[in-house]
């Protein structure tokens, strides 16, 4: 099947509310896909990147009710003003202009890299990606009566560990239940316990695995193939790890044969299907590479590529295939629309996982049985031991040593009045109010407690221990930007004058370094609209 691709244009689809329920639950209910009101044609886009979308009209009209919906977006600390409503229409556009109902829509998905959920520190409204929103996008598009095939590329988790083990588990949980044909593994799945990937890939019918891999061989448990009906359409989709990535693997119970090798074995078993699909967890140079060695491909998915999937869909010189790149974070899903139309056959659209699509009710139950397994483990459980802070020294035990902002009000009254009353104060606290709560989630505690390692996801030694044991460190107080205080405090209490002047220089935070200092928690992925300028005189002292 030789596919040509079009970006759509036209008439947006219509109100879920009067449609009936699809296979993927009940109707949400607002529509994530709509622009305007029901049955009525959506103003023009640009489909494949909604570049020209609509700007909210400035003579009064009344906005898409998805739109009014929409929550505030964050405001800094003391800020007098909400700012206006996040219009996720208006940043990232309309989607599936102009699509009438395909004969297939494939859904492309992948690299989600541990991000199973925005974290919500600057405001979930403006943030992209989850399983949640993705399992909206799915039962929208299912609503709409279209048939569904979907594939994933594999990269779920990015770390080692426990809490990665069970995140993988999770991801494999939520791709059942949103029916994927066909599922990759990347390098970082595969580094993981050999175990629990079994354990999570078998599920509760190790026959009827969604894995699969031409060249991963996980104790006989993945198929090389699967040959999927879907639209009256046969699908043949594989997946290989490529070379790269595969040489990052270093475990001795997996076999793991080179990329090409893998796919020689298979693409003959994949002859007879209508459509054939190779999902290559690889670089974009290799993915290429292997489009043009085994031409037979007619959609080839890259793990690789720019941090975003393009505006359109790629071509591959020597290839017939479609090049598709997915980006990174899974904060977008590739949607491919298949047509009985020789001038269009194909149409593709990408669609930034916004905060158009509501939260699912069965992906929230998926993400509170692992915030209750994270709680009922703990940090031993979960493999954390405290480490010395990089301040700590031998010849003085209490150098790096965590005592508690409280510790600081006595000599640092004025700063200490604007710490008590800044959103850091009540970090913690935003964790335990979260539905569910998150405070027993090392990659949510390591940035809204006192004493971790913000990046690294561990406690330092007396670093906060939990809210029962250590309430003195729970907020995102003074010792994190400043240092640990105990040796500070002590010298303060003794009457060695070079001493204190030497841990008041160690505490000492220049503004110049502050921004750096602020950064380890307000990063890209968490406080996207982060500005040192704006935010440090809400909390200057």
């Amino acid at each position: 099947m030789c596919l040509a691709v079009v970006a759509g244009c036209g008439d947006a689809i219509h109100d879920p509310r009067a449609a009936p329920a699809g296979p993927l639950g009940p109707p949400p209910l607002a529509n994530p896909l709509r622009s305007g009101e029901s049955g009525k044609p959506a103003a023009p886009t640009n489909a494949a990147n909604g570049a020209n979308a609509p700007k909210p009209e400035s003579n009064g009209a009344a906005q898409p009710p998805i739109a009014e919906r929409a929550p505030i977006a964050e405001r800094p600390p003391g800020a007098e003003k909400p700012k206006p409503k996040f219009d996720p229409i208006a940043v990232n556009g309309q989607y599936f202009v102009g699509w009438q109902k395909p004969k297939l829509a494939i859904v492309v998905t992948g690299h989600q890299d541990g991000y199973i959920e925005p974290c919500g520190c600057s405001g979930l409204e403006n943030q992209k990606g989850g399983l949640s929103r993705r399992y909206s996008l799915l039962r929208e598009l299912s609503e709409r009566g279209w048939p569904l095939a979907k594939v994933d590329v594999g990269s779920m988790v990015r770390r080692f560990g426990k809490q990665a083990e069970l995140q993988f588990s999770a991801c494999a949980e939520a791709m059942r239940q949103m029916q994927y044909a066909a599922v990759g593994f990347g390098a970082s799945d595969l580094r993981l316990s050999s175990g629990e990937v079994a354990a999570a890939v078998a599920g509760d019918q190790p026959d009827r695995t969604i894995f699969v891999s031409a060249n991963v061989d996980l104790f006989g448990l993945a198929p090389k193939f699967r040959l999927v009906e879907a639209g009256g359409l046969k699908l043949g989709i594989t997946s290989v790890l490529g070379d790269e990535y595969r040489r990052q693997v270093n475990n001795a119970e997996l076999q793991i044969a080179p990329a090409a090798e893998g796919l020689k074995s298979v693409v003959g078993e994949l002859a007879g299907a209508d459509v054939k699909i190779l999902l290559a967890n690889a670089t974009l140079a290799e993915t290429r590479e292997l489009a043009r060695q085994f031409p037979q491909f007619d959609i080839v998915v890259s793990g690789g590529g720019a941090e975003e999937p393009p505006a359109e869909a790629g071509r591959v010189e020597g290839s017939k295939a479609l090049l598709i790149e997915l980006g990174h974070k899974a904060m977008f899903a590739v949607v491919l629309g298949l047509y009985d139309d020789p001038q269009q056959p194909v149409r593709y659209q990408r669609v930034a996982l916004d905060s158009r699509f509501p939260d699912s009710p069965e992906m929230k139950a998926l993400m509170t049985n692992y915030q209750s397994q994270l709680q009922a483990l703990g940090w031993d459980g979960l493999g954390l031991r405290p480490s010395p802070h990089p301040t700590s020294r031998r010849d003085n035990p209490l150098a790096g040593k965590f005592v508690g902002g409280q510790s600081c009000k006595e000599c640092h009254e004025a700063a200490w009045d604007v710490y008590i009353n800044s959103p850091h104060a009540r970090a913690t606290q935003t964790l335990v109010d979260l539905k569910p709560a998150r405070h027993f989630d090392p990659e949510c505690v390591s940035c809204h407690v006192t004493g971790w390692n913000p990046q690294e996801y561990f406690p330092y030694v007396s670093g906060y221990l939990g809210l029962d044991r250590t309430p003195e460190l729970a907020g995102q107080s003074c010792e994190n930007c400043h240092g640990p205080g105990a040796a500070h405090i002590d010298a303060e209490r003794g009457s060695d004058k070079t001493l204190q002047a030497e841990w008041r220089k160690a505490m000492h935070q220049d503004k110049a370094n502050a921004d750096e200092s602020c950064r380890v928690c307000h990063d890209l992925d968490n406080s996207i609209n982060f500005d040192f300028k704006t935010y440090w005189p809400q909390i200057e002292h």
